[in-house]
This record gives C-alpha cells, structure tokens and sequence, in this order.
C-alpha cells in the first residue's frame, strides 16, 4: 500500500471519528444540561455534583480530541497532513498510523516537550 493510500485511510478513519465525537459531545452536553430533581438528601446531591463535575471533564476531553481532529482534517485540505510543523519534512507513515493527531515528526516532538519542561 502507498503513502497516499495509508494516509487516505487516516483521512476516513478520523473522519468517523470526528463523527462520533461530535454526536458524543452534543449527547453529553445535553445530559449536563438536564438538571437533579431536587429530590434526595446531602449523600446523593454530593453524588450527582461528583457525576456532573466527572461528566463535565470527559466532554472536555473529547471536545480537546475533536479539535485536534479538526485540525488534522484541515492540514488534509491544505494537503500539509503528515507534515512536520516544526521542521517541515514528512513525518514516517508508521508514527501518523500510531499517533494521527501528531503535528511533529520524533525529533521536533522531543525539541517542543524540552522547550515546555523549560518553561513550566
């Protein structure tokens, strides 16, 4: 199989997931949105808080996935997916296969998290 042809298969496979991220999203936004009865004592409204907060964090999460998702769409369209950002060379289909949501080739990733230790 081709480079062309691997990357296409990436393209469709995080188009389907881009999809059901975007129905997960949207049917966990609605169920935070819906709110407690009132109905219960101390015990359970600390429980349902904890659930809403837990609820609340993954959505973030998959909103977080689903931007990156987006991004890589778009690098697609611009024809730059797989495309280092830092160094501007083609990243090896084997690490795109293992990581598609990656904008660095090994190299340029090790430079990026070093610069980020330096400044956290």
């Amino acid at each position: 199989m081709t480079r062309a042809e691997r990357l296409e298969r990436l393209k469709f496979s995080l188009m389907a997931r881009r999809d059901e991220l975007r129905n997960r999203v949207g049917a966990g936004t609605a169920a935070t949105s819906t709110t407690s009865s009132g109905v219960g004592d101390a015990a359970d409204i600390a429980q349902y808080n904890e659930s809403s907060d837990l609820n609340t964090h993954l959505i973030a999460m998959k909103a977080d996935e689903l931007s990156e998702i987006e991004h890589a769409l778009a690098k697609f369209a611009e024809g730059q997916y797989g495309i280092c950002e830092v160094t501007g060379k083609s990243i090896p289909i084997a690490r795109l296969e293992a990581m598609p949501l990656t904008r660095f080739s090994v190299d340029a990733q090790r430079e990026v998290e070093e610069k980020s230790a330096m400044w956290s």
